[in-house]
């Protein structure tokens, strides 16, 4: 049977505004938001470059700022072969072991029991008041 992989066709938010940057004369970067449909490239200000759309390249500094917190963001807990195979077969729609039905089954109770014994204490003290 040949499966068809879905695609994930989420849609990415529509922006309200655009980024624009400029320097002063010192080679400082200014990056300012501005409303969709104003271009500020008209509007010039003595001291100053004129505005160019996106935030223009990054300085060294920030640029390591950027890639430390993309890199702590992507950065994933490493997964041993066994929870790798896993995965795989998942993907693949290969069945679940027996072994792991019964452990599955297991845990679906402890935690039933468990909101039952939660859930109970509160509503005994209110009705009996």
């Amino acid at each position: 049977m040949n499966r068809i992989a879905q695609v994930n066709t989420f849609m990415k938010k529509q922006t309200k505004y655009n980024r624009y940057h400029r320097y002063d004369m010192s080679g400082k970067k200014y990056i300012k938001r501005f409303e969709l449909g104003i271009e500020p490239t008209d509007m010039l200000d003595e001291g100053y470059t004129c505005w160019t759309k996106g935030t223009g390249p990054h300085s060294p500094e920030a640029y390591v700022k950027v890639s430390e917190g993309i890199r702590k963001a992507c950065k994933g807990v490493p997964k041993s072969e066994e929870q790798k195979q896993k995965m795989r077969d998942a993907k693949l729609g290969v069945p679940k072991s027996e072994q792991h039905k019964i452990n599955m089954r297991k845990s679906f109770e402890r935690k039933r029991l468990l909101n039952e014994t939660n859930n109970t204490g509160p509503t005994q003290t209110i009705q009996s008041v």
